[in-house]
């Protein structure tokens, strides 16, 4: 299933207390105080499921603690532990050049031609930013999110050609 306008923006790290609150770590460059975030998904079996905010609560800088609605036990919480949370972001640009998290949806070709795959998600790794790429065979494939590696973008098409490293799609 290709959700191309969600963006993974933090993971359930813990319950917290006894009715259903959850922490949340979110990722490097994401700040939901800068987000009205009514709702977001959570990613179970692979699949995007959206989960609206009951209440939510920062804690330190990186973390918030969440409510979300019909989630109000210790044991309905445990079950959400250790997923994605995704969200519909809207990256503001001061003109209309198109970012890495655009990305998201595309179908990654080599620049001999070789259709990889699409881009699932746009991951941070301790900074080092990687497309997940779900390929025709089901399978995930992770590219560095490199602009130097990107040689053209196809907005219409929703393809992007990139130059990769010899081998790193056998990885």
């Amino acid at each position: 299933m290709n959700q191309p306008h969600l963006t993974e923006i933090g993971k359930i790290q813990k319950t917290h207390g006894v009715n259903g609150e959850l922490q949340v770590g979110w990722l490097n460059d994401f700040f939901p105080e800068d987000h009205n975030l009514e709702s977001v998904f959570l990613v179970i079996d692979g699949i995007p499921i959206p989960f609206f905010i009951q209440s939510m609560r920062m804690k330190g800088t990186d973390l918030s603690l969440l409510r979300f609605d019909d989630v109000n036990t210790v044991e309905l919480a445990e079950e959400l532990v250790g997923l994605k949370v995704m969200a519909e972001v809207k990256v503001s640009s001061a003109d209309d050049e198109l970012l890495l998290e655009d990305l998201v949806g595309f179908a990654v070709i080599t620049s001999l031609g070789v259709q990889l795959g699409t881009i699932e998600v746009l991951q941070d790794y301790a900074g080092n930013l990687v497309f997940e790429l779900q390929t025709a065979s089901g399978n995930e494939l992770l590219i560095p999110a490199s602009p130097d590696l990107i040689v053209e973008v196809d907005v219409d098409s929703k393809s992007i050609i990139m130059e990769l490293p010899e081998g790193i799609a056998d990885l």
